[in-house]
């Protein structure tokens, strides 16, 4: 585990610090250490989507290659989990999970978490950067306002919410999206999702856990009208279907930049 530094936030106008910590495979070696963040990782989980399999921490999100935990009030209230793929002779980040504890939510703390939980593959990936090589990411989320926010500052963004027609509506994905999101779905926890070509919507994902699909009451609604058409299109917000989508995006060297200007 490293300690990387404090960040002051505001929580329901109360201004606290936060500590932000890593870990890799290295830093997890110990037995005490890992029961430790296994234990506050399950209660973070239960407290924001449910109870999950005994197993689960130790097969999905121990197995990433990076995890960055926030504590604050010596809590855990939010962790990033991050894996380096290779498909299709592409590195693919792939962000396992992203959980802020709910009092925490719309503080901006998920923002900067994910920033820094890929700072340094960024600051590897620097010459490519310069060289016109984006670092591709790839997340799942049924939140149309994450992938709205993703899309302003990403140089590529798929499915975009920003480009959709006056129905909603976006092409097809492109072969490599495609075939990389399909295999991303193959090997995740729950591989019999159906998944669909146009805007990579993911259906059943919440059978074990309905009290997660949002509904029109529940549902993080955009400020703008032309986002708000494009979820009810392909995740029925409004009649509290149980959708999410597959995101691809990409960080160039301008995008990382505005990114950072907002976080």
């Amino acid at each position: 585990m490293r300690n990387l530094f404090r960040k002051k936030i505001t929580v329901n106008s109360r201004t606290m610090f936060v500590t932000f910590e890593k870990y890799s495979d290295d830093s997890l070696k110990s037995a005490d250490d890992r029961i430790e963040l296994e234990n506050e990782i399950d209660v973070l989980l239960k407290n924001c989507w449910g109870a999950f399999p005994k197993d689960f921490i130790q097969s999905h999100i121990f197995k990433a290659h990076t995890i960055m935990v926030a504590r604050a009030e010596n809590a855990c209230v939010a962790f990033c989990a991050i894996s380096i793929k290779k498909i299709l002779g592409r590195t693919i980040h792939y962000v396992e999970f992203l959980i802020v504890d709910k009092p925490f939510q719309k503080s901006g703390l998920g923002s900067f978490l994910f920033f820094w939980s890929i700072k340094e593959e960024l600051l590897k990936s620097f010459l490519n950067l310069l060289l016109g090589k984006p670092m591709i990411i790839f997340f799942i989320t049924p939140n149309v306002r994450v992938v709205s926010r993703i899309a302003r500052f990403a140089d590529f963004t798929y499915p975009n919410p920003h480009t959709a027609d006056s129905l909603g509506t976006v092409p097809p994905a492109d072969e490599e999206t495609w075939l990389i999101s399909r295999e991303l779905l193959k090997n995740s926890d729950n591989p019999g999702r159906e998944l669909s070509r146009e805007g990579l919507v993911i259906k059943q994902s919440y059978v074990n856990t309905p009290w997660l699909i949002y509904n029109n009451d529940t549902a993080p609604w955009h400020s703008s009208e032309k986002i708000n058409i494009f979820a009810r299109k392909y995740l029925g917000y409004h009649t509290g279907e149980d959708k999410e989508l597959m995101v691809r995006a990409h960080l160039d060297l301008f995008s990382t930049i505005r990114y950072l200007l907002n976080i």
